[in-house]
């Protein structure tokens, strides 16, 4: 079994800074005295991957306190892993209520037919829900439906995350869901020994999966069936990277990069008024090759590839994009897919979604877009472009 481990994961991310940007980013002694003063520069660690923020003008050092602040809170939010997050909890719930429920009941759930629970027994659910889990977890003002439908208060985040993934679920056909954590929870890939889940397991937590049994109305999200899950690891850090975009905005800042685990989204240009020229990573490679090079400005530059995460079992290949529809690793001609976007929300889910459609159909969508532009790399290492990308090649100028 070959797999990559954390340090080679973080240093062979979907994409990374070059020519100038790299100098500015790993030192800056290239740069006139003024601008050496004024660049500032925090790394962390935060939503299972590295992140940097760099500030060129504009700003202070407290700017980017506020940004690691941020990122904190965002993870207390929407971590899969973490167990104080809310969607941990969430998750948990779901699964002990799935757990309390009679096991004919949960089938009837599981294929869409109507159920009616009394009063009493809602009230049995939930004060056993209560008593199973940590006081903490009444913060999410559980609540048990006649139908066996279970839902939980959430914040303003968590409502636009899943209004955003409902977006691109729609928009990829179903390749795209954050329902996908029943199944994704089985695999992980984090681990120095990642293996494939058992076929039963998988077919088991299909069941679950699916935007289907996901509802949000007002600040309730509730699900249908118990034990489906949610996770937003095809749009999180997107999401994030727009949030800390505005933050440095409103601190004054005019030019700042922002890297969330491989996720560009420039602020502004260069100090000098030019663009930012952003790598695209050649997949595998374990040097710092790319194969093709964009000049941007006040844009996102966002990829999804089999090479971030993945490992060899008994000679075969997985990674970490699964097709909901399987419950295993999407099965295509695609090794890549690179979006450039304003919103960096828009070019996280539209890579995963491209990614899930394949060549033709994902190509089809973003010639469709307005102002997104993408590039697609086969497994033939051949690239495919969409109608405007040509513009911002850098090489092209």
């Amino acid at each position: 079994m070959q797999t990559w481990n954390k340090r080679r994961l973080i240093n062979t991310l979907a994409i990374f800074i070059i020519a100038g940007v790299m100098v500015y980013l790993i030192g800056s002694g290239h740069l006139p005295r003024k601008q050496q003063n004024e660049t500032k520069n925090i790394q962390g660690f935060a939503f299972d991957t590295t992140y940097q923020i760099t500030i060129y003008q504009g700003g202070t050092k407290k700017t980017l306190q506020k940004c690691v602040s941020e990122c904190s809170s965002y993870e207390n939010v929407i971590s899969r892993t973490k167990e104080t997050s809310t969607v941990y909890r969430i998750n948990a719930l779901s699964k002990k209520y799935e757990e309390l429920l009679p096991g004919k009941l949960c089938q009837s759930l599981q294929k869409g037919q109507t159920i009616m629970l009394s009063k009493q027994q809602r009230t049995e659910y939930e004060t056993n829900l209560k008593q199973a889990l940590p006081e903490s977890y009444t913060e999410l003002a559980c609540h048990v439906s006649s139908d066996g439908s279970i839902s939980f208060q959430v914040n303003d985040t968590l409502q636009k995350l899943v209004n955003y993934s409902f977006k691109y679920g729609k928009l990829s056909k179903g390749c795209f869901t954050m329902g996908i954590e029943p199944v994704s929870s089985l695999w992980d890939f984090s681990t120095d020994q990642p293996t494939v889940p058992q076929d039963a397991e998988i077919r088991k937590a299909l069941t679950y999966v699916g935007d289907e049994h996901i509802r949000l109305h007002n600040d309730r999200l509730s699900f249908s069936v118990p034990g489906t899950g949610i996770e937003f690891g095809g749009i999180a850090k997107g999401y994030i990277a727009d949030r800390l975009k505005d933050l440095l905005r409103q601190d004054g800042v005019t030019s700042a990069l922002i890297d969330l685990g491989g996720n560009i989204l420039c602020l502004g240009n260069k100090p000098d008024g030019t663009a930012f020229r952003i790598g695209v990573r050649q997949p595998f490679s374990d040097r710092d090759a790319v194969i093709d090079t964009v000049a941007v400005k006040d844009l996102s530059v966002v990829s999804s590839g089999i090479y971030e995460r993945c490992f060899k079992q008994n000679g075969k290949f997985y990674h970490h994009i699964l097709d909901p529809s399987t419950g295993y690793p999407v099965d295509n001609t695609l090794m890549a897919v690179t979006i450039l976007s304003k919103a960096s929300v828009d070019g996280d889910g539209l890579s995963t979604t491209c990614f899930g459609l394949g060549l033709e159909k994902g190509m089809e969508l973003i010639d469709s877009l307005d102002n997104v532009e993408a590039v697609f790399v086969t497994k033939d290492e051949k690239m495919h472009y969409s109608k405007g990308y040509a513009k911002y090649r850098a090489t092209q100028k």
